[in-house]
């Protein structure tokens, strides 16, 4: 509660973006002193590890969200739920480009270890990971009030969203695969509406048409979980011989 409620009242919450970095900044030493008080070890305990593979497992990653969401704005490209407009001028360019890219790697990294980082490995070997599955996923929706409101539409996309996220935390054993997958899809969500989900505040200039895309916010995330899990055997693990004994009928064998 402590780190969310500083994330979401503090920096997201200020104007000036000086102001708004530094206190950003600061969330990874208060991070890293809560983790310690609770037991865990600071930041690395969080699942900031620079394991072997783990710029793979980022890359991979971010290469998939993106790559999924960009496939969900095509559709809505060609059903006509959104028309492109044009480029931005070169000069006009140069703060959006820094804000979606430079946001939302921080955010989507300070989300992951909050609503995943943090409960999976403060709860993992002490409840079945069923529940900490549970637990994460729903915490990760109800967070997103914060950025996309209440609504049932957005509590059923976010758990979607989520069972990609949380099986790549879990079974790589760091943030860095969950991140890449948050990072990617933010990044192309980013090109259209920024940082802050205006379709003026994007690096590309769109326009929206008021047709829906009856699903379509379901059914990419529900197929990008079911590519997530196909291409496990892909990444690099961290801590797969450290499976408590209850959750091992969960795993889905990596390759090391």
């Amino acid at each position: 509660m402590i780190l969310d409620l500083y994330f979401n009242l503090v920096p997201v919450q200020l104007d000036n973006p000086f102001i708004q970095f530094g206190s950003t900044l600061l969330f990874f030493p208060l991070a890293h002193f809560i983790a310690k008080w609770v037991g865990l070890n600071g930041l690395k305990g969080l699942g900031i590890v620079f394991h072997r593979g783990w710029k793979k497992n980022f890359l991979y990653s971010f290469t998939i969200g993106f790559t999924f969401w960009m496939l969900m704005f095509g559709i809505q490209f060609l059903n006509g739920q959104l028309e492109f407009v044009g480029m931005k001028q070169p000069v006009d360019l140069i703060m959006p480009i820094v804000e979606v890219f430079v946001g939302y790697f921080v955010g989507s990294l300070i989300n992951d270890l909050i609503t995943r980082g943090y409960i999976l490995q403060q709860l993992k070997g002490k409840v079945h990971i069923f529940w900490v599955f549970t637990i994460s996923i729903i915490i990760y929706a109800l967070d997103d009030y914060w950025y996309a409101g209440f609504s049932l539409s957005n509590i059923i996309f976010s758990i979607l969203l989520g069972l990609s996220l949380t099986l790549a935390f879990y079974k790589t054993g760091s943030v860095w695969a969950d991140t890449g997958l948050h990072y990617g899809l933010n990044i192309a969500y980013g090109l259209f509406y920024g940082l802050v989900g205006n379709p003026e505040g994007g690096i590309l200039q769109i326009k929206e048409t008021g047709q829906e895309t009856v699903y379509l916010q379901y059914i990419i995330p529900a197929m990008m979980f079911i590519f997530v899990v196909w291409f496990l055997p892909f990444y690099s693990n961290n801590t797969v011989k450290n499976v408590p004994e209850q959750d091992k009928e969960f795993v889905i064998p990596l390759k090391l």
